[in-house]
């Protein structure tokens, strides 16, 4: 392994190992091999492989654990990396294939012969769960991502940008050049073991076939028996967003799934423990909006830790929009949807947990767990909304400082921003002053985690919240500290904050 591996903090409890690796042409076996080296130094930790940069978490702040990870990392040896083959039957008729062949001087029947032909290696896993960055492709195809994202890109889809190509799993928006379609491929399933198709050392090879040989994959149906439980809540109405949250999937990022559960943890915290229940227990998040419930048998329901509420049987209850952008309204025994994958939370992207993977709408019956389980613990508020007209957000420097213009972070701690309407669970734009950047975007992907101030390209930065991209190509300047997750959870668009540099 390359003697120049950098080790830098990743906020408050993980650590970034760049390995120096990134022109290496065997970068992808290189990384593999520090990742498998740093994962029996650190067993406890999630080890997490981006392009060329490993990053550990769960790991406290300190020189002698930089001192491990450095030797972990420089002495790792056995470039092999053992990997299943797939063969991905592919119909090329995407999109974008005739301009490829247009900016490259060449037939589309060429394009397919350069993709098809060349096995790729599946170098990590993230983005979208399942979603693998295959290469290195055939270095006559390496073209940047388009100049404007589409906001939808069908699931199925294969695309191309840089080095790397990669199937969509889902619908969601992207910037790669779409070459085909592979819609037999099942590159996620909760209900399988492991859930993910593609994992890092994997080799693919597509195969060209024409475009009815190709079958759209079984769409997965949810079916919510409702009439089953004795005990549940009957939602009435509800705004767009509001879903099921417990304590989130911690520790899988290395499977490409983000850690989900709840925008304020406090606040969702103080719901559960007001009823009695745990405080990681699955409860409703209600996002800039009011939701309606019905008890079906008696229960017991706390909003943000106020004091609990008695339900009698038929009766309704109604969250209202408050100052606060997020709710919680918790029943004691927590809310009994099935654990997916680790957890009831969902993840709306993969149609993950919850209700169904969806949010919530009305006549969904959201069951109750066994109150008696629950504890007797006093009820107490939650985080009080912050009347500053300012909220403070405090950060520790990002691993990407160096990529930056030396002011950089003094514009953005210098700055007051706006929450704009433009944010969700995967993250939160903020409008205001420009973060100065420099060079173009084509460094490879890397781990993102919570909390991650990446800047874009037009130096907008974005706070991500817990559904968040398990890798990303912006970068990461700042780091929010988990104990201001929830004031900026809190914040409705329009409000203004302000960063702060944590001591």
């Amino acid at each position: 392994m390359s003697s120049s591996v950098l080790i830098l903090p990743y906020g408050e409890s993980a650590f970034y190992v760049d390995l120096g690796v990134e022109n290496a042409p065997d970068r992808a076996a290189r990384t593999h091999a520090a990742a498998s080296a740093l994962r029996q130094v650190f067993p406890g930790s999630d080890v997490v492989v981006g392009g060329g940069v490993v990053v550990v978490t769960n790991v406290a702040r300190s020189t002698e654990a930089a001192a491990a990870l450095t030797s972990a990392a420089a002495g790792a040896t056995g470039f092999h990396v053992p990997g299943r083959t797939h063969v991905i039957p592919v119909a090329y008729d995407g999109p974008d294939l005739e301009a490829v062949a247009g900016v490259l001087g060449v037939s589309t029947e060429a394009v397919v012969r350069m993709h098809a032909e060349r096995e790729v290696t599946v170098e990590l896993v993230g983005f979208l769960p399942g979603f693998g960055y295959c290469g290195p492709i055939d270095r006559r195809l390496v073209l940047p991502r388009r100049g404007s994202p589409r906001p939808r890109v069908p699931a199925g889809s294969v695309g191309i940008a840089g080095t790397f190509t990669g199937i969509y799993p889902f619908d969601s928006p992207g910037g790669w050049n779409l070459l085909g379609r592979a819609n037999a491929a099942s590159l996620f399933d909760p209900g399988r073991h492991p859930p993910i198709l593609l994992s890092p050392g994997d080799r693919v090879r597509f195969e060209p076939v024409a475009a009815g040989e190709v079958e759209a994959g079984a769409a997965r149906q949810t079916i919510v028996q409702n009439e089953q439980y004795d005990c549940a809540l009957v939602v009435e109405a509800a705004p767009a967003c509001a879903t099921v949250q417990d304590g989130g999937r911690a520790g899988q990022l290395s499977r490409g799934l983000p850690p989900s559960g709840p925008l304020d943890p406090g606040g969702h915290a103080a719901a559960n423990e007001a009823v009695g229940n745990p405080p990681g227990a699955a409860a409703i998040e209600v996002p800039l909006g009011a939701i309606s419930v019905r008890a079906r048998g008696d229960a017991w329901i706390s909003v943000d830790g106020s004091a609990p509420v008695h339900l009698a049987d038929g009766e309704s209850f109604r969250v209202e929009e408050g100052p606060r952008a997020v709710r919680y309204l918790a029943a004691r025994g927590g809310i009994d949807v099935p654990v997916m994958l680790g957890a009831r939370a969902t993840l709306l992207v993969a149609r993950l947990g919850g209700a169904g993977g969806r949010a919530l709408r009305k006549r969904d019956v959201l069951p109750i767990g066994d109150p008696s389980a629950a504890g007797g613990g006093p009820s107490r508020r939650g985080p009080a909304h912050s009347d500053d007209e300012i909220a403070t957000i405090v950060i520790d420097e990002g691993p990407h400082r160096g990529r930056f213009p030396a002011d950089a972070l003094d514009v953005l701690l210098s700055s007051t921003f706006v929450v704009s309407r433009l944010g969700d669970r995967v993250g939160q734009r903020l409008e205001g002053a420009k973060i100065p950047r420099s060079g173009p975007d084509l460094a490879l992907p890397v781990p993102m985690l919570r909390g991650a101030v990446q800047v874009t390209t037009d130096g907008t930065p974005i706070v991500l919240g817990p559904d968040h991209p398990t890798t990303g190509g912006y970068p990461v300047l700042a780091v929010v500290r988990r104990s201001s997750w929830g004031a900026l959870a809190r914040r409705r668009p329009g409000e203004r904050l302000r960063f702060a540099r944590g001591s």
